[in-house]
């Protein structure tokens, strides 16, 4: 504890680790309330969208309350959504109020990512480095999400068993900043005059268009897959929620690979690549009829789409650092458009069609990834 207080970039790492756990269940946490409270596809996908609403938001509002209520009241009142919105869950299936608590979780989600990153920046040595770490820690938690549900979920134990363990996650997650030793109220300090011309760059934009087709696909994909699976018939019960720990393994192995083993030299040829192979894994997935062969396209895809928006985000900082600004609230858009529009047409024309609709998000993002190539190229 007193470890905690000392050093306030330490405590990034339990916190992106819990958050991992209590972000990444959503999908999982939304097959079980599918079949508690009978939720349409329409109304899961809206659920699924909240969550990237709420993130959206910690954003917002991790830039304005700072100020006025200094860090540490701000990440408390904000990092508690993730116990309050798993507590939510058990009480009442009442879509609005479902609505509510699946905005908190993604309230939650969005504090501790933004709030751990600027702990390592202002307080770490070596910032490459940790932030490395503490997203590694959080791909950890997205990998021990569905087995923490899944064991919660036997045993004869009842169905809100695995909501209640995430709730007393999300009560942890708010201890460590609890302990953190966290600032008051800042202090005004000198402006940054920021540089916008990169606002006039095509090559911004439609870095920034990928990733909106990007967010698009990875959210729909981590979000819907287990529902998929399990009202197609290939996997259900705790097989299906395994889903979940098979595509995150798949990104943690292909950021690792990226990072240390294959790494980058040419962003743009390198993200044509990965989007194309991910255009073709994921028809096949679509395509598979057997659990071997479904999981098997579900790895291979986690692998292509692993290095996308990574790779993509760096590219956009070195065109502007002050882009990001701009690039990753825009982007995030697609995050919440995506579930909402696959829950829709599934809830019109069955859970393949839904899922269709990635292909769509797939080709945007090869589009704009082939596109980058070829200016990057003629110059």
């Amino acid at each position: 504890m007193n470890a905690l207080r000392q050093n306030k970039a330490a405590c990034a790492y339990p916190a992106m680790l819990l958050n991992g756990v209590c972000a990444s269940s959503g999908g999982v946490v939304m097959a079980l309330l599918q079949e508690r409270y009978g939720l349409s596809y329409q109304w899961s996908g809206l659920l699924l969208a909240m969550l990237s609403v709420g993130n959206l938001a910690a954003g917002f509002a991790a830039g304005m309350l700072p100020a006025h209520w200094g860090q540490r009241r701000t990440v408390l009142m904000l990092a508690g959504g993730a116990a309050l919105g798993y507590g939510a869950m058990i009480l009442t299936g009442s879509p609005w109020a479902l609505l509510a608590a699946f905005t908190l979780v993604g309230v939650a989600k969005g504090t501790t990512l933004n709030t751990s990153s600027a702990l390592i920046s202002a307080h770490a040595r070596e910032r490459t480095k940790c932030m490395n770490l503490i997203h590694a820690r959080f791909a950890t938690g997205s990998l021990l999400c569905p087995l923490f549900i899944a064991a919660l979920g036997m045993g004869g134990l009842s169905w809100w068993a695995p909501m209640a363990g995430l709730a007393l996650c999300g009560a942890a997650l708010w201890g460590v900043f609890a302990l953190a030793g966290l600032p008051g109220r800042t202090g005004d300090g000198a402006r940054v005059k920021n540089d916008w011309s990169f606002l006039r760059s095509p090559r911004f934009w439609v870095l920034t268009g990928l990733v909106f087709f990007q967010n698009c696909t990875e959210i729909s994909v981590t979000g819907w897959m287990v529902t998929y699976f399990k009202d197609v018939g290939i996997l259900s019960g705790p097989a299906g929620q395994m889903t979940v720990t098979v595509i995150w393994g798949a990104m943690l192995a292909g950021r690792l690979c990226i990072a240390f083993v294959f790494p980058v030299k040419n962003s743009f040829r390198t993200l044509s690549l990965m989007s194309a192979c991910c255009v073709g894994t994921y028809i096949l997935l679509l395509m598979a009829k057997t659990p071997a062969s479904a999981l098997i396209c579900l790895f291979l895809f986690g692998l292509a789409i692993a290095g996308v928006n990574p790779t993509a985000v760096a590219a956009g900082n070195a065109l502007s650092g002050a882009g990001l600004g701009v690039m990753l609230p825009a982007a995030g858009v697609g995050a919440v458009l995506m579930p909402y529009i696959t829950g829709a047409v599934a809830q019109r024309f069955g859970i393949w069609a839904g899922m269709l609709c990635t292909v769509f998000a797939l080709m945007g993002m090869t589009a704009c990834a082939v596109a980058l190539y070829r200016r990057n190229d003629m110059k």
